[in-house]
């Protein structure tokens, strides 16, 4: 995998918005900065495929997916005012089945990503035992592909560099100064992705990316 290098850039640029107009509410109260491993199930609808150079005939086919799961590190700040700046990154993938214009059928595979993201969060009830919170962000692909699988070979339709965004919400339970328990609902979506064959040739487009994930997270401060 290879770091389209706009990403980092933008990354970057947008933490720095957040944290900046997030400084002008902070008080002195729990702030600082905290890391979080998650784990999440991903459900994503199933996708039309606009093929050229792939099998036979040009035209639309189908990718069906599956449930899959998610993996991802976060690294935040809290600035004391029930707001909160977040830098993540994130695994993810789920089965595919996918048929082609010309009839082709390939039961298994794959449809994967490797991205990072940027989350502002507002916490309703800050110092409660329970914490509910939402937050948005915006999200980067650094890497998208969809695996075709048979058993001779493994085709390979990949891209990058693409920007969406995800909206969340969730409830925070505070075990002591230092650890939390984290359940969260995610939403993400990426619209117009085009993948391109990496160890085969043609291209696969007209594909969204929007997975709905069920998350689990430790959360431990500073």
């Amino acid at each position: 995998m290879q770091f389209s290098k706009s990403v980092p850039t933008t990354i970057l640029s947008s933490l720095v918005l957040i944290t900046s107009l997030g400084a002008k509410a902070q008080d002195t109260d729990q702030q600082g900065w905290y890391l979080k491993p998650t784990l999440a199930l991903s459900q994503m609808s199933d996708q039309t495929v606009n093929t050229t150079g792939v099998g036979a005939l040009d035209g639309s086919g189908n990718a069906a997916l599956s449930s899959g799961f998610a993996s991802g590190l976060v690294l935040g700040y809290d600035y004391g005012s029930r707001w909160s700046a977040e830098l993540g990154w994130e695994y993810r993938s789920n089965g595919s089945e996918v048929s082609l214009a010309d009839g082709q059928r390939f039961n298994d595979g794959n449809y994967a990503s490797n991205t990072f993201f940027i989350n502002a969060l507002y916490g309703f009830a800050e110092g409660q035992f329970w914490q509910p919170y939402a937050g948005f962000g915006l999200s980067f692909i650094q890497e998208i592909d969809i695996d075709l699988e048979t058993p001779a070979a493994e085709l390979s339709y990949a891209g990058d560099g693409d920007t969406g965004f995800q909206i969340f919400a969730g409830v925070e339970r505070e075990l002591d100064a230092r650890w939390s328990l984290l359940g969260e609902v995610r939403y993400t979506r990426f619209s117009g992705i085009e993948l391109t064959g990496e160890n085969t040739v043609g291209t696969m487009g007209g594909l969204d990316y929007t997975p709905l994930s069920l998350q689990l997270g430790v959360k431990f401060r500073f």
